[in-house]
């Protein structure tokens, strides 16, 4: 089996994207599936390699045109550009190589590219989908992605919530399997990171935005409660940029003063250094807006073995079992979000029972190799399919 996989232009860069792409390009070809990579627009390199794999790139269209000039990228006139020069790529190199399968990764726009060339080569096709959040810009054509979407013989998403909203918008007789994420870290924890004698000074840590929706605000005024009882209580915060200037006043409390450390975004080397360093990792996103997936430091809490501490969002309750692999508390409660905390300080046994918990959970349940193994399963099922049309 020879699968076209269709990867965001950042692809053979360093970066946490590739990371992820690479493992699960790698868990594939250990179960005896053959890849080819082709990245989307935005670069100009030629064909190559990157951090050790080929890709076959697409340069960045040359969006001049007479009398019009160039068309800026997130125009209409500059999308619809950068599209039909994928989907030439696309058909260049899907005559090279012929394969089997395209799988089209995120962002699942690029499907608007890679169904017509499918569709000539007579090729499955199969496309990962997600809802975009409100900081992200959207695709300005959204009829022609949904129709795409449609196109495809199959479509995996990463939670539940995601199916449901897509089946919503008009894909219900359409195949959508869910492949939850795997963690950008490998599950396991630093030995001696954590002091086994805190002398009563605990550490909690948060990563995530800065954004009202984020429940920062929240855990802060929880904080204030809870140093109550904990007075040397500790909170790191692994966020920054402009947003931080929203907290100055409400830091300079004196509950808070001197207790919480804004450490700048948390990047893939800085997760594995910091989150096994925490006693309990806390996620307190509100929902006001649809979180239709868990944020990616909660899977690298979760494999790096901390006792998470998280609302329950759908997104936190499909994750986590609650006294369990984690603990649960209603969204937007400061009453229930201080008791979560203060009931895991005054039995400090659990912290580590729910880390441990959580870390098997993801190295069984969320590895690459599992993803893999889904990932294959739908090649399997839309290939069989397809035969059995003929």
């Amino acid at each position: 089996m020879r699968v076209l996989h269709l990867l965001d232009h950042s692809a053979p860069r360093r970066s946490d994207y590739s990371r992820r792409a690479q493992a699960l390009l790698e868990g594939l070809r250990k179960q005896g599936v053959q890849t080819v990579h082709l990245t989307g627009t935005g670069q100009a390199d030629a064909d190559g390699a990157g951090d050790g794999w080929h890709f076959y790139r697409t340069a960045t269209a040359d969006r001049r045109l007479p009398l019009i000039g160039r068309a800026a990228p997130d125009s209409r006139l500059g999308a619809a550009m950068s599209t039909a020069a994928l989907a030439l790529r696309l058909r260049q190199v899907a005559r090279l190589t012929r394969p089997d399968l395209i799988h089209v990764h995120l962002p699942s726009s690029n499907a608007v590219a890679a169904w017509p060339v499918a569709r000539l080569a007579q090729v499955p096709l199969v496309v990962d989908a997600e809802r975009r959040g409100h900081a992200l810009p959207a695709y300005p054509f959204p009829r022609a992605e949904r129709w795409a979407l449609g196109a495809a013989h199959a479509i995996a998403t990463g939670t539940a919530q995601v199916r449901a909203v897509l089946r919503a918008e008009g894909l219900a007789a359409k195949a959508i399997a869910v492949v939850p994420q795997a963690p950008d870290l490998l599950p396991g924890r630093l030995a001696g990171v954590r002091m086994e004698n805190l002398l009563g000074a605990p550490l909690l840590a948060y990563a995530g935005g800065l954004a009202p929706d984020d429940g920062l605000d929240l855990l802060l005024t929880a904080l204030a409660q809870v140093r109550r009882r904990h007075p040397a209580l500790r909170l790191l915060v692994a966020g920054g940029g402009t947003l931080e200037l929203r907290f100055e006043r409400l830091l300079a409390q004196p509950a808070l003063r001197g207790h919480v450390v804004f450490a700048g975004p948390l990047s893939y080397r800085r997760a594995a250094d910091v989150l096994p360093r925490a006693d309990i990792a806390v996620f307190p996103a509100l929902g006001h807006r649809p979180c239709l997936q868990p944020s990616r430091h909660l899977l690298n809490a979760l494999a790096q073995g901390c006792a998470i501490v998280a609302s329950d969002l759908a997104c936190h309750s499909e994750l986590l079992v609650h006294g369990h692999s984690g603990i649960l508390f209603e969204a937007g409660s400061r009453a229930g979000l201080a008791k979560a905390i203060l009931d895991l300080l005054a039995q400090p046994w659990r912290i580590d029972a729910l880390g441990k918990a959580a870390r098997d959970f993801m190295s069984t349940r969320r590895s690459w190799e599992v993803t893999a193994a889904r990932y294959r399963s739908i090649y399997e099922m839309v290939l069989n399919n397809c035969d059995a049309s003929r």
